[in-house]
């Protein structure tokens, strides 16, 4: 008996999963397709092909679904940025292949692209509503200003500077992939996109970077 209750169980779990797995990809897919504002409930529960009590049954509101797309998608730009030491033998190298990592997350992500978008535009349309959605993005500002510090080799950057160079970044990867999507209809990041990234890259490290001190008693040029 315990057996089969265990099974049952089992395959309830198995199914939750599974509806809320096809809820996730079916909101993403139509906010793409027909964008934030004229997308329901409806749309998305025909997409997933389950029924609105099933929708219910994991996401209170469609805010919430958003919610949980948003916290998702910084978890994977995030997840990026922290996967493994910052490459590159110079500040500028190191920043320059940051911006790139989160390009090409997004590169691969047209969805997210768009859902990341409009809900920025959202939140600036109602800057005193939606404040879970907000801190979402002021994490992976924090995330982005941590970076800084350590792809800069500067630890003291004071906390306005790192989050000001935080925005300045985050607005250079979304605006760059969002221009060259809309005006060349291209996805991923291009090769062409180097020269400008490391452009980018190389003014914030000069501006930003820790100094070094000449050693052996020598005077700086």
């Amino acid at each position: 008996m315990m057996a089969e209750l265990a099974l049952k169980q089992s395959r309830a779990n198995r199914r939750r999963a599974q509806s809320f797995e096809s809820l996730v990809q079916a909101g993403l897919a139509v906010i793409a397709k027909r964008g934030l504002y004229e997308t329901t409930v409806e749309h998305i529960t025909e997409a997933a092909d389950v029924g609105k009590g099933t929708f219910y049954a994991h996401f209170p509101s469609k805010e919430d679904l958003i919610h949980h797309l948003v916290r998702h998608g910084f978890d994977e730009l995030i997840a990026a940025g922290r996967a493994g030491a910052p490459a590159g033998r110079t500040p500028a190298e190191r920043l320059a292949g940051l911006i790139q990592e989160q390009l090409r997350v997004l590169g691969r992500r047209r969805d997210l692209v768009i859902l990341l978008h409009q809900v920025r535009g959202l939140l600036i349309l109602q800057p005193e509503a939606r404040q879970r959605l907000r801190q979402e993005y002021q994490r992976y500002v924090r995330f982005l200003a941590e970076k800084c510090r350590e792809v800069l080799g500067k630890p003291g950057l004071s906390q306005a500077e790192a989050q000001d160079l935080a925005c300045a970044i985050a607005g250079f990867v979304a605006g760059t992939l969002s221009y060259e999507m809309l005006v060349r209809g291209r996805q991923g990041m291009p090769a062409a996109l180097r020269g400008p990234i490391n452009a980018f890259a190389a003014g914030v490290a000069a501006r930003y970077a820790s100094s070094r001190r000449p050693g052996n008693g020598s005077r700086p040029r």
